[in-house]
């Protein structure tokens, strides 16, 4: 009965073929599955699960304490583009699809009753309960630290109607990003 763990363990002793190169870092392992080409944790950086995205981009605290707006007063370019790519990278994989369209969906709601009714006031006190409900999620381990500090960090940036419709734009822009860096991320 155990004659066939020993033949198991024999091949895994001496390599029996088993073992490969890493093609990321060159170091050796044994595959999981035949048409493994990496190492578990260069598979698990090129997913996005590694120390890598821990946390916000560089700098991105720094450039949203700069605000919003450029000196003409329209919505910085790089907050549609590469800084919206790279925040959303910085979410990986422990980020569903679900979960950020949850809370996306929670400011599109406010946007919207905004737009029908003009209450700035009362819309204000709706997006501030965002960091309340992304703080839940984070002590219960359902949000990376990078999507609590990007919610916390924008919702105390936002001090009147101009600069929520720029988040707004912002957030819809990382949903995007979101989605085409991680597809299959449900």
């Amino acid at each position: 009965m155990n004659d066939w763990k020993d033949k198991l363990s024999e091949l895994h002793k001496g390599g029996g073929g088993m073992k490969r190169k890493c093609t990321e870092c060159g170091k050796e392992f044994v595959p999981k599955e035949e048409h493994h080409k990496t190492c578990f944790d260069c598979a698990k950086k090129k997913k996005g699960g590694g120390i890598l995205n821990e946390g916000l981009p560089p700098q991105y605290l720094e450039k949203l304490a700069k605000g919003y707006f450029d000196n003409n007063n329209c919505l910085r370019e790089e907050f549609l583009t590469e800084m919206a790519s790279d925040v959303a990278k910085s979410f990986g994989t422990k980020l569903k699809n679900h979960q950020l369209r949850r809370f996306y969906g929670h400011i599109k709601a406010a946007d919207n009753r905004l737009k029908m009714t003009g209450d700035w006031p009362c819309v204000n006190l709706d997006v501030k309960k965002l960091s309340s409900l992304v703080a839940e999620a984070k002590g219960k381990d359902k949000v990376p630290d990078s999507f609590y500090k990007f919610i916390d960090a924008n919702i105390k940036k936002i001090h009147n109607q101009k600069d929520f419709e720029a988040f707004v734009e912002h957030f819809q822009a990382i949903v995007a990003y979101f989605t085409y860096h991680y597809p299959k991320n449900n």
